[in-house]
């Protein structure tokens, strides 16, 4: 089995997930809190004696990997912004790379305007809070006010 064959299971709203053997299609539903400090693809024994891999996602938005040139703008410090790159994207944040060793810390909000590479072109702006900075990858979720949706990005995110 090569890591192209791993199907990724997503976990349902109310915290389950559903495993369905590919031998033999038996279904069985579990608790997916158990797995949820497993890192990279979990093993599954099935009653046929079949054993699969699958890969458990708990993100609650599909995350696309990207390629989007833009700008980061610290809202702590005025006029300090930097160039990066988003290298995934999803409706509830993002993951970029700086140009430069970045000081941004977990916590902090930010500021990012981008342009979608579709035919739309259309130009993004988000206010973002910094989860994680590892060298020059910063990781972020978009912040704003609750059930707000992004029509631009959400039509982006849907495209292959």
């Amino acid at each position: 089995m090569t890591g192209t064959d791993i199907k990724k299971l997503y976990v349902a709203a109310d915290g389950t997930v559903t495993f369905i053997c590919p031998k033999c299609g038996s279904a069985r539903k579990e608790n997916a809190q158990q797995y949820k400090e497993h890192k990279g693809p979990v093993k599954i024994d099935c009653t046929c004696t079949n054993v699969y891999e699958v890969q458990i996602e708990f993100r609650k938005f599909y995350r696309k990997e990207t390629h989007l040139d833009g700008l980061y703008l610290r809202s702590s410090h005025a006029g300090d912004w930097g160039k990066m790159v988003i290298k995934n994207l999803s409706m509830g944040g993002c993951g970029f790379k700086t140009m430069k060793t970045t000081t941004l810390v977990p916590g902090e909000e930010i500021k990012i305007e981008f342009t979608l590479d579709d035919r739309t072109a259309a130009p993004i702006k988000k206010k973002a809070i910094v989860l994680e900075v590892d060298g020059q990858y910063v990781g972020c979720k978009f912040s704003g006010p609750p059930g707000s949706y992004d029509a631009d990005l959400g039509f982006y995110l849907k495209k292959p």
